[in-house]
């Protein structure tokens, strides 16, 4: 049935390659949730473990605020872009970086993208293994949950966002009631609201708000691929950033609360603990599905720019059998330190497609004058180049102009893709 749905709405490819028509727009709420939903996961529940279990409740909802209000604030500019033109991040980087450029940019995103796939379902599957064998005893093998939870995930995403959307108007109120539900047990045993767990390793504000920013900056990259479904430009700002600033703000706080209180970093098995193993298990299960569906989705829109004559729902299909095979060689065990490095490669690319549609298209997206443009934007590939360097000097913490990598590659890549378009505009290049 899936795939029929699938097959049927994919006439249209989910707009992929072209414009959404504004009759098939969606309000704010629509976008916020589905924000929302890839928020609300295992890496965000242990990034906020962590962060809680250094800095103490007080000091990490200040980290958390801060972080979250920079994620925000990116995460609207993003969006302005995508509400403005209407296409997909992956469309974006083609018009910045040369039908060709584009191309190798897309697949180094669709690569993290595809990388997350496989590290989620591998973490889910072993949580869920953990959790199954605490209520029942001898669960299945491992292997069943990797193959399960994949199918679900990739079973929704094969709907297009209308699939997306509708997960999650469905979950996200019910992910933020276990969430809530697990902080309201743990709430009594906070030994203190100014100090961490004993044991946990000591984070500066600096780098507790850098761990928050990193984790989602790559969210924040790929938000034109939702946003360009809002009515408007003042729903889809408004939208994400209250998703990420305070909603994003709050779940991390939700979820540093039980960490805190019991000195453990694993929230599933801490609500195990507290006796809500079958909560635990949705929470677990949901927030695993949301997450991975938004990389399904982005990853295949990503592609499909390289992969002209395949449908959408055939590039997300063959993903998703990728992200498998990497959930079965482990892949968090090797990946995550890749993915990392990633996340300062990344975020340039933001800088650069939203200043080519602020600065150079000003009047808007002519596609057929596209074709007649470089194959490959020099100005835009110098800008990224020093940019990562910057990145990668400030993750190993050799030179630094924000104290966050992220933030550094993102405002490099901004003033030197600036200096040089408005250089090449004068014909000085």
């Amino acid at each position: 049935m899936a795939c029929v749905t699938a097959c049927t709405y994919y006439d249209m490819d989910d707009f992929s390659r072209e414009q959404v028509p504004r009759d098939k727009t969606y309000s704010g709420i629509h976008i916020g949730m589905i924000i929302v939903g890839g928020v609300i996961g295992i890496p965000g529940f242990l990034q906020a473990a962590r962060v809680g279990g250094s800095l103490g409740l007080e000091r990490a909802t200040i980290a958390f605020l801060a972080g979250c209000f920079i994620l925000g604030s990116l995460g609207a500019l993003t969006s302005y872009v995508g509400t403005r033109t209407r296409y997909s991040t992956y469309m974006l980087t083609g018009f910045a970086f040369g039908s060709a450029g584009g191309k190798f940019v897309n697949f180094i995103i669709a690569l993290t993208l595809v990388g997350w796939y496989g590290v989620i379902i591998n973490v889910f599957a072993a949580a869920a293994d953990l959790v199954i064998r605490d209520l029942y005893g001898p669960g299945v093998p491992l292997w069943a949950y990797i193959v399960a939870g994949s199918a679900l995930m990739v079973g929704v995403t094969l709907s297009g966002f209308k699939g997306i959307d509708k997960l999650a108007l469905c979950l996200v109120p019910v992910m933020l009631v276990f969430l809530s539900y697990a902080a309201w047990l743990s709430w009594d045993d906070i030994p203190s609201w100014n100090r961490g767990s004993p044991g946990a390793q000591p984070l500066s504000y600096s780098t507790a708000i850098s761990s928050v920013v990193g984790g989602y900056i790559v969210g924040v990259v790929i938000q034109p691929d939702y946003s360009r479904f809002a009515k408007n430009v003042r729903h889809a700002m408004w939208a994400v950033f209250i998703a990420l600033w305070v909603v994003q703000a709050l779940v991390f706080f939700l979820a540093a609360i039980p960490s805190v209180a019991t000195g453990v970093s694993n929230l599933i098995r801490i609500m195990v603990a507290l006796g809500i193993g079958v909560p635990a298990f949705f929470l677990l299960l949901l927030s695993s599905w949301c997450s991975n569906v938004l990389c399904l989705y982005s990853s295949g829109l990503s592609l499909s720019t390289i992969f002209t004559r395949a449908r959408l729902w055939q590039i997300i299909l063959a993903i998703g059998i990728a992200g498998t095979a990497l959930a079965f060689m482990y892949s968090d065990d090797y990946l995550i330190p890749f993915l990392v490095l990633l996340g300062v490669t990344v975020p340039p690319i933001a800088s650069i497609y939203v200043l080519d549609v602020i600065l150079i298209r000003r009047g808007g997206i002519d596609v057929e004058k596209t074709v007649a443009e470089p194959a490959i934007n020099m100005n835009a590939f110098t800008a990224w180049g020093i940019a990562v360097l910057v990145g990668y000097l400030a993750e190993a913490e050799r030179f630094s102009i924000s104290g966050i990598a992220s933030l550094d590659s993102i405002m490099t890549a901004t003033v030197v893709y600036y200096g040089l378009t408005m250089l090449a505009n004068r014909g000085r290049i």
